[in-house]
């Protein structure tokens, strides 16, 4: 049994695609080894196994949760604060948010996306400064690097010049409990702006213009109008900065009936809202990785996609692609699926297939074995 520091910071209080990431990881990771976990009071509250024997936090105030206190606090002070730990390595789940200064132990440090070279207006210039300026030097300083796709690990080697053999491509995986889908269940949408018709999907927090919803809306308003009529649009999660564009076009749209803002949804109604969509859309300009992707194919249902960064990666050969900046494409992709049942069959076979190579148990073996594989060499020298 090995014990692991693991930093909870990035946590975004367990609403995030990363705070996906750190949940499972941590988990899996508690599984056969002792975690001792970093985090803000307010975030451990939001933990889905906080009881865990194997599960130690290190409580954090939350008066340090203010995103560039926290960022320098994380780079200067945490390194001290653990330095008498004997842990046995230190585990970074959101590198690409919050790194040390210095390494007072063994470090794999995980980067999930560099999207911020793709998608310029993404930041402040603050952010976007520590993002490009501090973080590089301060990741190319851990032992090992895990990329969560090759989208990420090139955009490592070009952007943040880290040699590739000191990267490993390790796969998200999925819940396997939560997300498969033997049968259909009723769905009841009890958040706000609920549909009884079929749906398309798409859930991802509302964020412009790097989540891509408007280009998304048009291509449902360019669907033919049989197919308008007989499906809902249906937006899953919270608002974010930028979101404005959004929910104004979407107010002011002939389609606005049609067009359905459920906000956050818990992880518990995930599945349900999943099953019972009729095709799941995914048109962000850019991920690290696309977790829904996993979930929506593991649910049975088919899934269009962005043909950029890592979507077409994780995607495979199980979903039709576009260009995301194309609202033709994205019409043309969900009216074929939507029109062709014999299509869709055959997308959602491949997409149980293609999620069988995801797995959230073999993503934490295989840190596991970086560290090992570490050890035994430096046995051997």
């Amino acid at each position: 049994m090995y014990k692991i520091l693991i930093s909870g910071m990035a946590y975004d209080g367990g609403k995030s695609g990363i705070s996906v990431y750190m949940n499972n990881m941590i988990m899996e990771l508690a599984r056969k080894h002792q975690v001792y976990v970093v985090m803000l009071e307010s975030d451990i509250e939001c933990f889905p196994a906080a009881d865990n024997p194997n599960i130690r936090f290190i409580k954090i105030s939350n008066l340090l949760g203010r995103p560039v206190i926290n960022m320098f606090w994380h780079l200067l002070v945490l390194p001290f604060m653990i330095m008498r730990g004997k842990y046995d390595f230190i585990f970074l789940p959101a590198a690409n948010r919050r790194a040390f200064l210095f390494y007072p132990f063994y470090t794999i440090a995980v980067v999930h996306d560099l999207s911020q070279y793709h998608i310029p207006a993404k930041y402040d210039l603050f952010r976007m400064f520590y993002i490009k300026r501090i973080l590089p030097f301060c990741v190319r300083r851990a032992n090992q690097l895990i990329a969560v796709s090759g989208s990420t690990m090139n955009d490592l080697v070009k952007f943040w010049k880290i040699p590739p053999e000191k990267i490993r491509i390790i796969y998200n995986g999925y819940d396997h409990k939560l997300y498969n889908c033997d049968e259909r269940t009723e769905l009841q949408l009890t958040t706000a702006g609920g549909t009884e018709k079929e749906y398309i999907l798409y859930i991802s927090r509302i964020e412009h213009p790097g989540k891509n919803h408007l280009n998304l809306i048009k291509a449902y308003e360019a669907l033919p109008e049989a197919i308008r009529n007989k499906y809902d649009l249906v937006l899953a999660g919270s608002f974010w900065q930028g979101s404005e564009p959004v929910k104004k076009y979407a107010e002011q749209s002939f389609c606005r009936d049609s067009i359905k803002f459920t906000g956050y949804i818990e992880n518990s109604a995930l599945p349900s809202l999943y099953r019972n969509a009729s095709l799941y859309a995914f048109p962000s300009l850019f991920e690290g990785f696309g977790l829904s992707l996993l979930e929506a194919m593991a649910s049975g249902v088919p899934v269009v996609c962005s043909n950029n960064s890592s979507l077409a990666e994780v995607a495979g050969e199980a979903a039709l692609k576009f260009d995301p900046l194309s609202v033709h494409q994205i019409m043309k992709c969900m009216d074929s699926v939507l029109s062709d049942r014999g299509l869709r069959n055959k997308m959602i076979e491949a997409g149980f297939q293609r999620v069988k190579d995801f797995d959230w148990t073999q993503n934490a073996d295989k840190v596991i074995e970086l560290y090992e594989k570490r050890s035994e060499q430096h046995k051997q020298s």
